[in-house]
């Protein structure tokens, strides 16, 4: 029984130390994103107003980052993102919000860009669009394909900087 014990602690001691290893390893593709966002914006369709703030956070023990997105009053929406690099060199995002919890991928971005698509079946079907447009703006669009249709930009926000 005491070997079984002396096992496990050593099991879980070696995957421990991997797995902080591998945090200090993360790196996303938009370091640059981490911080607080005050965006205001539109929806494409009815020209409605969006008004939102952003929280950016990286995870020092996981390596990912946290987004908290938060529209303001009177929009509804709100998500909680986490961003991780996988194995395979691309960026995973998990999406959770009053629609369920969705995941998008990257292949890379080049710095000032990156989009996080949805894929279903082999096709993008939503899709989420970041670029610096300096320091400290940012412009998001998030665009869906409905019935089988092309990708269509739902929204727009464009995003400053504030601490």
């Amino acid at each position: 029984m005491r070997s079984i014990i002396t096992a496990t602690v050593l099991v879980l001691c070696t995957a421990f130390q991997f797995r902080t290893s591998r945090a200090d390893d993360v790196h996303v593709a938009l370091p640059q994103i981490e911080g607080n966002w005050a965006c205001e914006g539109y929806f494409i369709r009815n020209k409605r107003p969006i008004s939102a703030d952003i929280s950016v956070t990286h995870d020092v023990r996981s390596g990912a980052l946290v987004l908290h997105h938060d529209d303001r009053a009177p929009g509804s929406y709100h998500s909680l993102e986490v961003w991780s690099a996988s194995k395979d060199g691309s960026l995973k995002s998990s999406v959770s919000d009053a629609y369920g919890m969705r995941w998008f991928t990257s292949h890379g971005g080049n710095g000032r860009r990156l989009k996080l698509n949805r894929i279903e079946d082999g096709t993008v079907v939503e899709q989420f669009s970041y670029e610096f447009q300096d320091t400290n703006t940012l412009r998001i669009d998030w665009a869906v394909s409905r019935n089988g249709n092309r990708l269509t930009t739902g929204d727009t926000i464009l995003c400053h900087r504030h601490t």
